[in-house]
């Protein structure tokens, strides 16, 4: 695990934690142990919504197998564009799923860090990856130290804009990846009798005290034969927890799935300081 680079920061009194050996200490003793699996868990006990917070294993299984098969791989060429463009070296991704994004940058020499609330993702993180270091945590309440990262990445996850531009340096960036307003049309279709698109502008809306200095879009032609890919993509929405299983078994029983992702990726510049 190569993550001295990372300046975490404790949960409990928010001073630096230092390394020591296989946990990490902060100056009042508070102290947190590395996993075997080689994350640390930085979520506190009151943080927690649920005694398993954040994507279940059944939810990191079906993002797994999705994003594996190269479907989002376009997201992954324009996040690197992205990043060299904005001479990214250190990101953070804030709500990191199972690791794809961050696994797929790091090898492309970019330092990554991943945290997510999500015990079943991070673990599934470490399978991932070996040297980048993975955290459980909140985005809420990002266990790091200020101006810790050129760039801030959250893909398809909750937001946090202050802080994600506490974590990030003067002058630093958030890179926003959501859903367009046609996002997914043809599966929304089936699955329900009205379908209303997407309010696209609701990231400028969470955005609003920071510059925005890049828009970019992307649409992926989709075609899902096997009924697996279908559920797999299901089960990575919120679709999937917003119908009942009538509606979910027509989809899966109505053929092959010719449909299109419709991304946003948008950059905005926390402000320099005076």
């Amino acid at each position: 695990m190569e993550d001295f680079w990372v300046q975490y920061r404790c949960p409990v009194c928010k001073a630096s934690l230092q390394r020591h050996e296989n946990r990490y200490v902060c100056e009042s003793g508070h102290n947190f142990d590395m996993a075997r699996k080689g994350y640390v868990h930085l979520l506190l006990s009151h943080q927690m919504n649920s005694k398993s917070p954040g994507d279940n294993k059944m939810m990191i299984a079906a993002r797994t197998d999705y994003l594996s098969a190269g479907f989002y791989e376009p997201i992954v060429h324009e996040l690197e564009k992205t990043c060299a463009q904005l001479e990214v070296e250190t990101l953070l991704d804030a709500g990191c799923g199972e690791g794809y994004y961050a696994a797929m940058l790091a090898g492309q020499g970019i330092k990554v860090a991943g945290v997510d609330i999500s015990k079943e993702g991070i673990m599934a993180c470490c399978r991932r990856s070996k040297t980048i270091p993975w955290c459980i945590a909140s985005v809420a309440d990002l266990p790091y130290m200020n101006a810790s990262f050129d760039a801030v990445l959250s893909v398809f996850c909750r937001v946090e804009p202050q802080e994600f531009s506490r974590v990030a340096k003067p002058g630093g960036y958030i890179i926003y990846v959501g859903p367009g307003e046609t996002h997914l049309a043809e599966l929304r279709d089936r699955l329900y009798d009205e379908v209303r698109a997407y309010e696209s502008d609701k990231p400028d809306l969470y955005f609003a005290e920071f510059e925005s200095v890049l828009q970019r879009s992307l649409r992926i032609p989709l075609r899902l034969d096997d009924k697996t890919d279908i559920e797999n993509l299901l089960k990575m929405t919120p679709h999937y927890w917003s119908t009942n299983s009538m509606q979910q078994q027509r989809l899966l029983d109505s053929g092959p799935l010719v449909d299109s992702a419709d991304i946003q990726i948008l950059v905005y510049q926390v402000p320099a300081q005076a």
